[in-house]
């Protein structure tokens, strides 16, 4: 069943615009009594995939009478995630994009922007962004110089991110990054296999899920957070009582985070999803 296009809805002026969402089929219920957050790339959906397996969404729709909302957590913008989202056979709940602004759907399955947050964070951003550019555009050539063999360049999309020709070119940049932000520690490195941005240090995956979190009243304990990349450890350190997880193709950091704090590693998100449903803190669901 195709996705309602029928209404435009204005979701924030601060990131994009107007951006045209499906809007979610059915009502949802009164009580949320759990969350599952997903990343998307690497996670919800695996290699040149666009959507996910199909199993996945017969997990959601099984779950779903139980007050059980999801959601994409990712660093992808709002208009990409518009453009993916049109395929899929279950609208989610919620969205978190460039890891720091927030959408949310009603009770009547109309999205709206957490105006409020997304505003503080679009203002926050322009302000260490124009405080961080002269430092920036003087270690640019430094990075060039240490890492002469490395492919990458400035994204069109964000002053301060750097797209790598891959993961392991990524992992030689890093160090020059992390140079920068020990003097500015109201600064924080937002990585994602070979992307790259340096954001506000009060906005990340794991503060805009407290926002989601608060929204719909979810305890810690009923939350499932999955994801493969360095910017998925920022939700999993500001949650340790939750079901944390990654996918096995997950970078060896995040894979090795999660292990030395109690988390767990499946094949993939359908694997995961079941196991969570299957341990004790769900049962009363």
């Amino acid at each position: 069943m195709m996705p309602d296009f029928s209404q435009l809805q204005c979701l924030s002026s601060v990131e994009e615009g107007d951006v045209l969402l499906p809007r979610r089929g059915g009502l949802l219920t009164p009580h949320c009594s759990a969350l599952l957050s997903l990343d998307y790339d690497g996670t919800l959906c695996c290699g040149e995939a666009r959507e996910p397996e199909s199993v996945f969404f017969d997990s959601i729709r099984a779950l779903r009478p139980l007050g059980v909302r999801w959601g994409i957590n990712t660093g992808r913008t709002l208009r990409e995630m518009a453009q993916f989202l049109a395929n899929f056979e279950e609208q989610p709940d919620f969205l978190c994009t460039r890891e720091r602004f927030v959408y949310l759907v009603d009770s009547d399955g109309v999205w709206h922007a957490a105006e409020k947050h997304n505003a503080a964070c679009h203002s926050a951003q322009l302000a260490m962004q124009h405080r961080l550019l002269p430092e920036w555009n003087a270690l640019l050539p430094r990075l060039s110089l240490t890492c002469p063999a490395a492919e990458w360049h400035l994204s069109e999309k964000d002053p301060l991110s750097i797209v790598a020709r891959d993961s392991e070119t990524m992992d030689a940049l890093v160090p020059t990054f992390i140079e920068l932000l020990r003097k500015h520690p109201d600064v924080s490195m937002q990585r994602a296999s070979r992307f790259m941005r340096l954001t506000d240090a009060r906005f990340n995956k794991g503060s805009v899920l407290s926002v989601v979190m608060q929204r719909w009243t979810v305890p810690e304990e009923r939350l499932f957070i999955m994801g493969d990349g360095h910017n998925d450890l920022d939700a999993f350190a500001a949650f340790p009582r939750a079901f944390c997880c990654a996918p096995s193709s997950a970078h060896p950091d995040v894979i090795s985070w999660l292990l030395a704090h109690g988390g767990s590693v499946f094949p993939s998100v359908s694997d995961a999803v079941r196991k969570w449903f299957s341990v004790d803190r769900t049962k009363h669901l």
